[in-house]
């Protein structure tokens, strides 16, 4: 591509909180005065193989869930000055970011396998709830790629540290597969909880405290999500887990509220990305709120901010 690309994937299948480190990545290069475009390959959605533009960046969305995918949909929202492009063929996605939203810096979801785009930068994530003993290749382990692939990445980031084991081991196994590797920290970090269906006041997550709680979520670990909410207080009384990018039907989620009561739960917490999976005419006959997160590299962040400029010379 004629301007700077920067990958943000992973070596291992299930989630990794890798849309929190897409942002983030997005957010600092719109900060500092770039026109951004997301690209994704937007899974689960309607004709994947035809690259759509979901937000020019200019704050809405042209298009919904079901056609963009959940997670680009969920970048858009977050981040409305930035462009957001969804695509199976990743070249001609970005060739749409630049011709049709003026992008100057892409930020490419899920990329590190896609290695027929050129990039500037390649991060890989690496989920710190996931121990050392994971390290085998599908199907026995969750790799999709041995280490030796990080050799043709920039740098690490260890996402979810507050919340998982100690990352000793694992890095000890990276740094000698590629000793050049950059390696970051990172937390998992809730925002206010936002209600289901009509708008209303947003709450701390600190509210969570002592509440008896049924969690819901669609996510590739949703172990990170249950931790979460724990680590907030809340008495977990039921957890279910759909497939990741599931949608439920308003039956299903019916369902799962009845035995969340009788279970004593007061609220039902979902994920923000399994809000736009929901189906808007649900009425759930308990308080259901999502809970947004984010990621923060804490004494890190300013050495990452560095280095995303030093490979994207910006």
């Amino acid at each position: 591509m004629d301007c700077p690309v920067v990958s943000v994937g992973n070596l291992t299948v299930g989630g990794t909180g890798k849309t929190p480190v897409v942002i983030e990545v997005a957010r600092f290069f719109w900060r500092t005065g770039r026109r951004v475009a997301v690209v994704s390959r937007g899974y689960a959605r309607k004709a994947e193989r035809v690259p759509l533009v979901v937000s020019r960046g200019e704050g809405d969305l042209l298009v919904g869930p079901r056609e963009a995918g959940d997670e680009p949909a969920m970048i858009a929202r977050a981040l409305p000055q930035v462009a957001v492009v969804v695509g199976a063929r990743r070249h001609d996605a970005c060739r749409l970011a630049r011709s049709e939203c003026g992008a100057d810096v892409i930020v490419l979801d899920d990329g590190f396998q896609h290695q027929a785009l050129a990039r500037d930068c390649d991060l890989v994530l690496w989920d710190a709830l996931r121990p050392a003993d994971h390290m085998a290749l599908l199907p026995r382990g969750l790799m999709r790629e041995g280490l030796g692939a990080l050799r043709r990445a920039h740098g690490l980031i260890f996402t979810r540290c507050n919340l998982g084991g100690p990352t000793e081991p694992v890095l000890a196994r990276v740094k000698r597969a590629a000793p050049h590797l950059v390696v970051f920290f990172s937390d998992l970090l809730a925002g206010d909880l936002r209600p289901f269906g009509a708008p209303g006041d947003r709450a701390p997550a600190e509210t969570l405290r002592g509440r008896r709680v049924a969690a819901v979520c669609g996510l590739g670990n949703p172990r990170s999500f249950w931790r979460l909410l724990e680590s907030l207080g809340a008495d977990l009384v039921l957890r279910h887990a759909f497939p990741d990018h599931y949608r439920p039907t308003r039956r299903e989620l019916d369902s799962l509220v009845a035995k969340a009561s009788d279970a004593g739960a007061q609220q039902v917490i979902v994920t923000e990305k399994d809000l736009e999976n929901l189906p808007n005419e649900w009425a759930p006959g308990i308080p259901a709120l999502a809970l947004p997160v984010r990621v923060s590299l804490g004494e890190d962040a300013r050495r990452f901010e560095a280095f995303l400029r030093r490979h994207t010379g910006l």
